[in-house]
């Protein structure tokens, strides 16, 4: 027993000299964070990057700060070679959580501008991606919105959005796939520079056909609709609706805003051999919680059931206006693509989809409604 526990005694100090260090690191103190990028057409046929550089300061009491960088390059690694000569450090994008693009650039194409992040292993694929009216340089260069940093304001927008349903969670890997799926196209939140309140605004849901964006976007009532149809609802969503035409005096009780606490949705597609044409029945049955009712009077069914067929005529309307959008311009966020390949590839013509494929389909929606509470006032 002693003559083993020596050989081991002897083996330990050769299996630590066999062992290797780290030899893959990167040190943050050679490094400059980056927290922000984005690109926004440039002068003679070339890209502007801007970059949201944090940077600490060595006196505690001074406060963290962003510093703005901008390059003119061809190229995605051009611009990282030309940002490199203008900071202090090495260019390091692994803790980036905003990746934004101007919608001059997004039209064309925006695999190009996501191609080198998904090669690099540190690249920081949960950053999130938008798209923006204007100039993303203009937005980056705000620095902050009251004591918060512009990265942190858009990242907690947008994360707020989400929760409330407003529009779905992207990101750079959640994209990725999306992107090379024939059955399914996206939508990305679409942000303007407000400059009235010298901040930033989501204005909609940008729609994407294939890589490209369509250059039409749905509202933020239009793409918490789109959520509903999708499945995809965030948590307690609200929504506003005219249900009256009372006169001008009184025109605080044509409204009611509800919170969608439940939804089931029965999705069946089939397909019309004679008018050669694949048919969506949507049947989503909703519980709704009334937030505001000036009316008021929900004690009585009479009411109530009237209120709920109203809602009922709203939803219908909102959700055929959203799917006309969406048919226009060929935008398949719901994925109905990957359901013609999967169950109904042999009435696809050569068992593909055809370009159009998304724009020839009936979708019919059918809604009920059901008021589950009105609040502690009738």
């Amino acid at each position: 027993m002693k003559r083993l526990q020596r050989r081991l005694l002897l083996l330990i100090p050769v299996m630590l000299l066999s062992l290797t260090g780290c030899w893959d690191q990167q040190m943050l103190k050679e490094n400059r964070l980056i927290y922000g990028i984005g690109y926004d057409p440039g002068k003679d046929n070339k890209l502007r990057e801007t970059v949201v550089i944090r940077s600490v300061p060595k006196d505690p009491k001074a406060g963290i700060a962003n510093e703005i960088v901008s390059v003119n390059g061809t190229t995605i690694r051009e611009q990282r070679s030309l940002l490199n000569k203008r900071i202090s450090g090495d260019f390091a994008e692994g803790k980036a959580r905003m990746i934004l693009l101007s919608e001059d650039l997004a039209k064309i194409d925006i695999y190009p501008f996501l191609d080198s992040f998904y090669r690099d292993p540190r690249s920081p694929l949960g950053a999130k991606l938008g798209v923006v009216k204007g100039s993303v340089e203009e937005i980056y260069r705000i620095q902050q919105k009251e004591q918060t940093l512009i990265i942190e304001y858009i990242e907690e927008l947008l994360d707020n959005e989400e929760r409330n349903g407003t529009i779905p969670k992207q990101s750079i890997q959640t994209v990725c796939t999306q992107l090379f799926d024939e059955g399914r196209d996206f939508g990305l939140p679409l942000l303007r520079y407000d400059e009235e309140n010298e901040g930033v605004e989501l204005d909609g849901l940008a729609l994407f056909n294939k890589r490209s964006y369509t250059g039409e976007n749905l509202t933020g009532h239009q793409s918490k609709m789109m959520m509903i149809l999708a499945e995809e609802r965030g948590k307690n969503i609200e929504l506003t609706f005219k249900v009256d035409n009372q006169e001008k005096e009184n025109w605080l009780y044509n409204y009611v805003s509800v919170i969608i606490s439940d939804a089931d949705t029965k999705k069946n597609i089939t397909y019309d051999a004679s008018a050669g044409q694949f048919i969506v029945d949507l049947h989503i049955q909703l519980e709704v919680q009334i937030q505001e009712y000036a009316s008021d009077h929900l004690y009585k069914k009479e009411k109530a059931d009237e209120l709920e067929k109203v809602i009922k005529e709203r939803l219908y309307k909102d959700a055929d206006e959203v799917i006309t959008k969406l048919q226009e311009v060929n935008s398949d966020v719901f994925g109905y693509g990957r359901d013609l390949l999967a169950y109904h590839a042999k009435q696809l013509p050569e068992r593909e989809l055809h370009e159009d494929y998304f724009k020839k389909m009936k979708i019919n929606p059918t809604f009920q409604v059901t008021i589950t509470e009105t609040g502690g006032i009738y």
